[in-house]
């Protein structure tokens, strides 16, 4: 326990606070806390209007402009958990606004397995027609150390990649290529 109530922030440093009276938690005074003025706030939440940044910043101008006293009533107002809005506070007292707008969209979901370097090897060996199949392909970065649990995972990369497996034309198994030669020679060109 801190010995001096009086004052959080001039025993932390930590910013403005104030003691509840049962002594034990300090309270949040979000209108000092937040630096921007509600002004630019709007604005700022009006240039986000159509991104899921949106709610941040609105999160931020509601407790600013004292509509909202603490993220419960935050979080009641936009519709979501107070551990979100918590999230959303932390982030935004660890960097400002820079922090609490940038976009981690793109860190969302399952990582590529396969290396950029692994995957150039591996159209590299499909172009010159050492590989064939999906099965093929597997092994390959199998051997690279690039480990998916089925060949139907290395299928699904070359389908999200755009990639086709580069194989020759069929031949028939009686086919003579001296004779079909032969016969382009020979045919007038049509």
């Amino acid at each position: 326990m801190i010995a001096d109530r009086k004052s959080f922030e001039i025993v932390t440093n930590t910013g403005p606070f104030y003691w509840w009276h049962n002594g034990c938690m300090p309270k949040i005074l979000y209108q000092q806390v937040i630096e921007e003025d509600p002004r630019e706030l709007e604005k700022l939440e009006k240039r986000h209007r159509y991104t899921h940044l949106f709610q941040r910043v609105r999160m931020l101008r509601l407790l600013k402009s004292g509509t909202c006293r603490n993220l419960e009533e935050a979080s009641e107002a936009l519709g979501y958990s107070w551990r979100q809005c918590q999230r959303w506070f932390a982030s935004y007292g660890r960097g400002g606004l820079e922090e609490l707008l940038k976009s981690r969209v793109d860190e969302r979901g399952r990582q590529e397995l396969v290396t950029p370097e692994a995957f150039e090897e591996l159209q590299g060996a499909m172009k010159k027609g050492e590989i064939a199949t999906i099965g093929q392909a597997h092994r390959f970065l199998s051997e690279r150390g690039i480990e998916y649990s089925h060949p139907d995972g290395v299928g699904q990369l070359l389908r999200r990649r755009k990639v086709k497996l580069k194989t020759g034309r069929p031949r028939h198994e009686k086919a003579d290529p001296q004779q079909q030669e032969a016969f382009k020679k020979t045919s007038p060109v049509g």
